[in-house]
């Protein structure tokens, strides 16, 4: 049976001095900045994560990914406030799923819980049938 996920947000408030910034190895226009997270996400939290960045009409200029407690973005120093933001809303938009994710796991489970009780009443109706058939 699947588990509920949880949620995890950028830190707040966010303390400078914990932000991590230095220039990417490999593009140097680039820099990788490492935003800390609240808690270490759980495995549904990154994927729906993963699917929430890559159908943002904003990708095409920047790479977030998850490592441990942190999220980085690799990105250029344009617009780095909108593109900050844009990560935000992605977290944001992520957490909105995990509740939905976490609403679904509910219902299946009092679904199985309601299935098990009308199986049983199903049972006892043809037990009921049966006795009523058998000659005395």
């Amino acid at each position: 049976m699947a588990k509920l996920a949880s949620k995890a947000s950028i830190r707040r408030p966010v303390n400078v001095q914990d932000v991590t910034v230095h220039r990417d190895p490999f593009y140097p226009n680039a820099y990788v900045v490492a935003l800390p997270l609240d808690t270490e996400p759980c495995y549904e939290w990154q994927t729906i994560f993963a699917q929430e960045m890559w159908s943002s009409l904003d990708f095409w200029d920047r790479k977030v990914v998850v490592v441990g407690k942190e999220l980085k973005l690799v990105t250029t120093r344009e617009k780095m406030a909108d593109k900050l933001d844009w990560l935000e809303a992605l977290v944001a938009a992520t957490n909105r799923k995990i509740d939905e994710y976490n609403r679904n796991i509910k219902a299946e489970r009092s679904m199985e819980g309601d299935k098990h009780l009308d199986m049983e009443a199903v049972r006892t109706e043809v037990a009921n049938w049966f006795l009523r058939k058998v000659p005395i």
